[in-house]
């Protein structure tokens, strides 16, 4: 059929009417084509269910059906068609009523050839109108459809610089479920390392977000926490979650970071770092989170990449990160923020440079002066770190800017500034590994009889990443996971074997053993002798 033609269907109890429509009026070019003649509205409604016609045109006058009940039937079962109802005089009342059921015109009888011929034109410019609005619209959808990923992803990017004032509101319009209201909400950035050739890069971009996706996709499933993913301005993934309260928000975030750093290894991905914010309350400060995850993932960069670190890694505890000034101050405290030293050092040797090399103004210098120790002791609010830790006495730092006269004079100070505040966050970061070692050998000793004590158990009871725990606990207690929980297992054993009469497939499972053949093994290979023997060398001395 012409896509512009539309479809025709009489219903007349009068044959001489039906046949004479059908036969006397010009359909094709009139844009119309006839699709039927029913001689009552029990036949006419099995038609319109099955082809559902652009027109009707129904005599009001039928039996068993009249056209008005057949026009409130199609107006249910079809809504798009237009129904014609044909009238006679005497019916003109009836048609007044028909105009309450919506039908879009009543012809009088008798009909004449030129009246029915402008009626189908003029009906056929309603249709025409109407069809062309429909198309418009479902164009506009199909439009909003495709461009939907690319608004979300945009809208996604400013929620996170701290742009946007109405985040939750464009979110629901955006079809983004976040909840209403009194939520948590965490952000973490995933970053290459070592970034291929332009080509493979995008390519490894898109893979990398298949494989995130599918995991934000399984870990949905049977907790109350949600997440999407997307992509930033520096071709970093970016992962929102949001939960009912933050401890839970940021043991699940950091699960699925494990997860996904554990399947981007199996596909090829060995050099993909992955940052963790702090957990914060509103969508409105989500960009606290997302900053925080930036400045957690350069340290784990800075460490040699590879790996996954938290914010509250960084500097021992966690707190809401605010704007750098953009200046000297601003590069050197960039590195400051991971206890980089020698980085932050070579910022203030070149701000100290550029003043000798170039011909600048005194003023010029004093306010650059200014401006780099502004920025240091914002960073110091920002990290929580007392300035008195930092300034020598009680003495303004800014007034002893007035006697840096030379920029050697300048540079030895902020160095010996930046050093101090360096030494200051590594010792409070060790103070932090060394709780958390300790928090992780009390938790072992507590919970040695558990068969199903695990690393990734102990570390999302105590919110941190298994490659964090693993370089922390070696270093303060010289032994891996498995080797301090075997210890105080076996050292227990020996205990029960030389205080009680349990026999040995008892104690086994006294301290978490359940296979006591594997006990024993353990035993033998820690202690030099089976447990047995143990006891009997025991019971020997004693005697």
């Amino acid at each position: 059929m012409d896509p512009e033609s539309y479809t025709f269907v009489i219903v007349d109890d009068e044959p001489e009417i039906r046949e004479g429509i059908r036969d006397n009026v010009p359909w094709e070019s009139l844009g119309f084509r006839f699709a039927g003649a029913c001689a009552d509205g029990a036949e006419a409604l099995e038609l319109i269910e099955r082809d559902a016609p652009d027109v009707v045109m129904t005599d009001i006058n039928m039996p068993f059906m009249d056209g008005l009940t057949l026009a409130e039937r199609i107006q249910s079962l079809s809504p798009a068609t237009k129904v014609l109802i044909l009238t006679g005089f005497d019916d003109f009342e009836y048609a007044r009523k028909a105009l309450k059921l919506q039908v879009h015109d009543f012809i009088l009888k008798p009909l004449t050839p030129s009246e029915f011929k402008a009626t189908l034109e003029k009906l056929k410019a309603t249709l025409d109108e109407e069809h062309g609005e429909r198309r418009d619209i479902e164009r506009l959808k199909r439009q909003l459809a495709e461009s939907l990923p690319l608004l979300r992803e945009r809208f996604l990017n400013q929620l996170v610089s701290g742009t946007l004032r109405d985040g939750a509101d464009r979110a629901e319009r955006l079809g983004i479920p976040f909840p209403s209201g009194g939520s948590a909400y965490h952000a973490a950035v995933i970053d290459f390392d070592r970034r291929p050739e332009r080509a493979d890069f995008d390519l490894d971009l898109i893979a990398e977000r298949n494989v995130l996706e599918r995991v934000l996709e399984e870990s949905a499933s049977g907790n109350r926490v949600s997440a999407l993913a997307f992509q930033d301005g520096e071709d970093r993934m970016v992962v929102v979650s949001w939960g009912d309260a933050k401890d839970g928000l940021f043991r699940e975030a950091l699960k699925a970071a494990e997860a996904v750093r554990t399947r981007l290894f199996r596909a090829g991905f060995a050099s993909v770092s992955i940052g963790l914010g702090d957990p914060v309350d509103g969508v409105e400060r989500l960009s606290e989170s997302y900053r925080g995850a930036l400045d957690a993932l350069a340290l784990g960069q800075v460490r040699g990449g590879g790996s996954i670190t938290t914010r509250r890694e960084l500097t021992g505890r966690s707190g809401p990160d605010r704007e750098r000034d953009a200046s000297w101050g601003k590069i050197a405290c960039a590195a400051i923020r991971t206890a980089s030293l020698e980085p932050a050092l070579k910022a203030i040797d070149e701000m100290a440079a550029s003043f000798r090399a170039a011909d600048r103004g005194v003023d010029e210098y004093r306010r650059t002066l200014r401006g780099t120790l502004a920025a240091v002791v914002q960073l110091l609010d920002d990290l929580e770190i007392p300035e008195r830790e930092i300034f020598e006495g009680s003495a303004d730092p800014f007034v002893e800017l007035r006697e840096l006269k030379t920029p050697d004079l300048a540079r030895s100070w902020f160095r010996a500034l930046v050093e101090r505040i360096v030494s200051y966050l590594r010792s409070r970061q060790e103070n932090f590994a060394q709780a958390k070692a300790r928090e992780a050998a009390e938790y072992i000793e507590s919970r040695y009889e558990d068969p199903d004590l695990s690393l990734p158990a102990l570390c999302k009871d105590l919110y941190i990443s298994t490659s964090y725990f693993s370089s922390i606990f070696k270093k303060f207690t010289e032994k891996t996971f498995v080797e301090y929980l075997t210890e105080v297992r076996i050292e227990k054993a020996k205990e029960l074997l030389r205080t009680s009469g349990l026999k040995s497939y008892e104690v086994a499972e006294r301290v978490g053993y359940r296979d006591a053949h594997y006990f024993s093994l353990s035993f033998r290979k820690a202690v030099g002798e089976t447990p047995t023997r143990y006891r009997s060398g025991q019971d020997d001395e004693q005697d």
